[in-house]
Formats: C-alpha cells, structure tokens, sequence
C-alpha cells in the first residue's frame, strides 16, 4: 500500500506543481488541467500528491531539515557555517526551497479543495478529502508563518500568473486561517481515516489545533486566552487522570519503550554506499503516533534522505550534556559516550539511515507524537492553574516511560515533585527542558524557544551568545520571491 501511494504521490505531484520558475511562491503556469479534477479517484490522487509534496525533498525527504534543526544546537556542524552561525543569508538555497515546497503544498490543496464540491462522489470519501487537504494546508501556513512570520495568506488556487502574488497577511491573519482549516478538518475527518494509515485523521487535526493554540499564546502573538482554548482541545485527546493513554475514541498511548519510536541500526555506515546491519525497526504509524510522515524505500525523491546524511554528522554536547548520565533517551538519541571519529560531537542514533544507498531510507519522520501532546498539556494546564498534581502528572508520566530502558527499570529520570515545582515559573521551565529532551532532534525546540522567550538564554548556554539578535527570530524571505513580485513582498527585518 505505501508503495503504491508514493508512485502515485510522484506521478500527481510532477502533474500538478510543474512550474518554470521554481522559487517562486507558487507555480507560474496554469496548473488545474481541463481533462482532471472529474471523479472522485482524480481527487483521491490529488490528495495524495498533495501529501505527496510534503514527503517530498523541498520538505521532509531533506531540506527542511537542515532549515529547522542544525540552528537548534541539537546537531553539529563546524563552526564557521550558515546554520551553526544563524547567518542567514536572503539567497540562501535551502531557505528558498523549503518556501517554494509549502507554497507548491498549499497550492495543490487549495486547486482541489477549489474543484471538490463540483464532484458528486459518496459522502464519506469526500469528507475524509476535503478534511485532509484542509489539514495539509494548515501545516503548510504553520510551519511558514513560524519561519518567516508576515507572509502571502493564498485561500484559492492560484491559476495564472496574474494572480500568483499577494502582499504578507500580518502574522494573526495567517494564524486565524490555521486554525479555521483545522477547525474544518477535524469536524470533517473520522478517527480513523478510510484511506489508510499516514493519512490525516481526527485525532491529529484535534491534536495540531490544541498545538497552534499553544503558539498563539506565546510570542509574537501573546494571546493568552489561547491557553484555555489549548487545554479544551488537549482534553479531548489526553485523559488528566492517566495521561499516558488517551481518552475515547481515540487510542494513543506513550509507547512503552522510547527505542521503538525510531529505527535502531547496530552499525554505522563509514561510506556513502553499503547495507548497514539492521537492528530493531521502529514501531511506525503505532500508538504514539499521531501523525508521522511516511516513507517507504523505493527510491527516488519519495524516499527519506534526511536521515542517511545524519550519520557523517552527529549531535552538540550542549544536547549530551542536558541529560542526565543515566536518561535512556540519550542513549537512543545519541552514542552514549563523547568521543566518536568525527571529532567534537557525539554520534547521533535517533534517526540513523536504513538505506542501501543516500537517497532510499524509509524511516517515518514524527510530525506530531503523543508525547509531544502530553508535554503541551502539561504546560497549559500550568500557565492556566498553577504546578497542579494534573500538571505534574502528565510531565511524569512522559519521566517514567523513559525510565523503562528495553524493559530494564532505572531509577532516572525520577519523577518531579512539588519540591522541584514550587511556582508556576519553575514547572514552567522544567516543562521546557523535559520537551528539549523528549523531543531532539525532531525539528521542535528551536520553535519552542522562540515562542517562550527563552532563545537568548539558550544560546548562551551553548557558548553562542553574540549570535542572538532580534533577526533570528525569523528566515529571510527568499529574494528570488522579492525579485519576482516586485518588491511586493518585503523582507525580515536586519536582512
């Protein structure tokens, strides 16, 4: 089935986002062909293909990637480079690429959500469409509006180039439709979507849109009455009483060993061709997953490349050194000593190839997990109520999963107690640290830092203090995308 869903996911998106420029914000020519767009299989081969763009290189097969993690300090690269040195530049390739990807993501879901009520098919099959190309249009404006803040807000299809570019929305209104298409997804979406697993469903259009929230209440918007909306959506999904399960209809739970989450291989590629020797496959798309991206080795751009160059980098000692010596998540993280061949870092585990070859790996990437969602809770439920036994609760409940080490109980991480959660801002920033740990290397501190305000504190403690500055916050927007409007577009402050 994912085999059969990659080719497909290949052949619609090459039909759809062929454009002759391709770093622009969407596609120059006109991309809703006559003879398409008339049953319901043409709408199911839409969808995949809108999938299709975000499994593919501009997004989570590679360039993303280095766009949102290596300026995070979890990974390691010489001193001296863009990422390590957070010197952006507005030419940058990577950057350009990650815009043109989410634009030509948007695009494909707003061309079929344009055409889809135009078609009489069952009810069902369309509700579960509509709701996941909804929901794949707001990752697509969620991860854009918290890389590069004010940008173009496109709702339809753009069809020509006389509409191809619009001014920035301020940061709100990009927010505001976020989470009007998650609103729509998860009313439409079923919990267990028909179309297989790796589709959007209800539980992850809840569990993003409880996600968005939580950023609406930190920086830049500040919107603290977004607190209470979180801790509804939140409770949908997560029981306070036993957080680490869900709660019907839905079945997430913590998986119960932190390695199953990811691809263990026994031993590292040294060249950039050879079979590893395989150890334990990850539990993918299991009940910790709310929603991964998929991936299956079959060559081609539709396959994960990310994780195959990790093994020639490796992870920060900042990262290391946050764990405690005897957390069982920094040995699946990372080699559990600090001296490998690379020099300086540490070698990274967490998501090592599982490839023949650079290009072929088929490990998942975790775009929402369970824990992920336990942790927000329990920072909502602190910013709303204080260091509650709720609070605590769920932040313990993600400590004693990592305690069980393939089976063998250890005594860290211990819980917290009242003791370490004396005030708000305490639990605060053991919520915080625990996220850093739980959730490394997969593309969400760096985010979280900035929306808690706590980025400049970070960098110093990972010896980068005199890169910080407000310019940071944000990419630049590609100049190639200001050339092409026209100076329409302007760019980031301090680019």
């Amino acid at each position: 089935m994912k085999k059969i869903i990659y080719i497909m996911a290949v052949l619609i998106t090459a039909y759809l986002s062929s454009c002759k420029k391709e770093l622009q914000e969407t596609p120059s020519n006109t991309i809703a062909p006559e003879n398409f767009y008339k049953t319901k299989s043409d709408f199911e081969l839409a969808t995949l293909g809108t999938l299709g763009v975000l499994q593919g290189t501009s997004l989570y097969a590679w360039y993303i990637h280095y766009v949102m993690e290596y300026q995070s300090g979890d990974l390691a690269l010489a001193a001296g480079t863009t990422w390590t040195d957070l010197n952006w530049v507005t030419t940058d390739g990577f950057v350009a690429m990650t815009w043109t990807g989410h634009y030509n993501l948007i695009n494909n879901a707003n061309t079929a959500l344009d055409k889809i009520d135009e078609v009489s098919f069952d009810k069902a099959s369309k509700d579960a469409l509509k709701g996941e190309l909804y929901f794949l249009r707001a990752v697509g404006y969620f991860n854009l509006v918290r890389m590069f803040g004010r940008i173009p807000l496109h709702l339809k299809a753009t069809t020509s180039p006389n509409d191809a570019s619009l001014p920035q929305s301020e940061i709100s209104a990009v927010y505001d439709a976020i989470v009007s298409d998650l609103q729509q997804a998860e009313n439409l979406l079923p919990v267990n979507n028909p179309y297989g697993l790796g589709r959007a469903n209800k539980g992850v259009a809840a569990g993003l849109l409880a996600k968005v929230y939580v950023f609406m209440a930190g920086y830049p918007l500040n919107n603290i009455a977004k607190w209470n909306d979180a801790l509804v959506q939140l409770k949908k999904i997560i029981d306070p009483s036993n957080p680490s399960r869900s709660v019907a209809p839905f079945n997430y739970n913590l998986e119960p060993d932190y390695q199953n989450l990811y691809w263990q291989v026994l031993k590292l590629r040294t060249t950039g061709t050879g079979l590893p020797t395989f150890g334990k496959p990850a539990n993918e798309n299991g009940p910790e997953a709310v929603f991964e991206i998929n991936y299956k080795r079959a060559g081609g751009y539709y396959s994960a490349i990310f994780p195959s160059s990790l093994i020639y980098q490796g992870c920060s000692f900042w990262l290391f050194n946050q764990f405690e010596p005897n957390d069982y998540r920094r040995s699946v993280t990372m080699v559990d000593a600090p001296n490998d061949p690379l020099g300086g870092v540490t070698l990274q585990r967490k998501f090592q190839a599982t490839g023949n070859t650079w290009n072929d790996n088929e490990n998942n990437w975790p775009y929402l997990r369970y824990a992920d969602l336990v942790l927000l809770f329990a920072e909502v439920e602190n910013e709303i109520n204080g260091p509650t036994p709720t609070a605590l609760r769920a932040i313990n409940a993600v400590r004693a999963r990592a305690r069980n080490a393939a089976g063998t109980q250890r005594t860290v991480p211990a819980n917290y107690t009242v003791t370490e959660a004396t005030s708000k801002d305490a639990l605060r920033k053991l919520v915080l640290h625990e996220r850093t740990l739980e959730l490394s290397c997969e593309g969400q501190t760096w985010y979280d830092w900035i929306r808690t305000g706590t980025l400049k504190d970070v960098l110093t403690s990972q010896n980068r203090p005199n890169t910080y500055s407000k310019k940071i916050l944000l990419y630049p927007i590609p100049e190639s995308e200001i050339d092409i409007t026209k100076g329409k577009l302007e760019q980031n402050d301090d680019y």
